[in-house]
């Protein structure tokens, strides 16, 4: 049975997967520098300070990678601020898992009380114990942010739900022992693969809102 939910929050809850797609090659441009091509894949799976040092080291940038990571927040925080929404179904699944008493938390390639903020504006944040950040515990190749996001709500991995839209997290996750559900994201590009690997496979959360009682009476320990 899942008691508690974790929730990716870029392409699964917000519509921000594109700005994140592009943010770094909009960066290089402000420098007058030509990013390489595939450099967005290389960045969907580094934490923010390991992109700044990934971009300080390749494109010789005069400054260093803890100010590269300030300048990459300033450039999200208007965009998080004022412009971000949710993603389809985002409010009916929240609503639909809480009615469940379901305890929910936030794991975040992000910055932490940003996401935090942009919740607020949105009007979501209260379904959320907390937000972890990838900056603190590591990239979602590693499983220690997922455990981190779990410990805010008191969960153990079989009794918990991921969400998420890009197969590698999806991947460390189920290697962890959670249970996953994974959303349709056009930025990841392998679709077969992340609907393969994940427990759930869902075009929007309205299906899983749809369908809670069945996420909710999944069992890790058979599958």
């Amino acid at each position: 049975m899942i008691r508690y939910a974790i929730f990716d929050l870029d392409g699964t809850i917000l519509d921000s997967s594109q700005m994140w797609r592009t943010l770094g090659a909009q960066y290089l441009a402000l420098l007058g520098k030509t990013p390489a091509p595939g450099l967005a894949d290389k960045l969907s799976v580094m934490t923010i300070p390991e992109g700044a040092a990934f971009i300080h080291g390749e494109y010789d940038i005069p400054y260093s990678p803890d100010e590269i990571v300030r300048h990459i927040t300033r450039m999200t925080e208007k965009y998080y601020l004022e412009q971000v929404s949710l993603t389809d179904g985002a409010p009916k699944l929240l609503a639909a898992l809480r009615a469940h008493c379901v305890k929910m938390s936030i794991a975040t390639a992000g910055d932490a009380n940003l996401s935090i903020s942009a919740l607020e504006r949105l009007g979501i944040a209260e379904f959320f114990a907390g937000a972890v950040s990838c900056s603190d515990y590591g990239a979602k190749t590693s499983p220690e942010v997922f455990l981190a996001a779990a410990e805010l709500i008191y969960a153990v991995p079989e009794e918990t739900m991921v969400f998420e839209d890009s197969l590698h997290a999806v991947r460390t996750a189920k290697k962890a022992g959670f249970a996953t559900a994974a959303v349709y994201n056009s930025e990841e590009n392998n679709q077969e693969e992340l609907k393969k690997n994940a427990d759930f496979y869902a075009l929007s959360l309205t299906e899983f809102a749809d369908n809670v009682s069945e996420l909710l009476s999944f069992s890790s320990a058979k599958n």
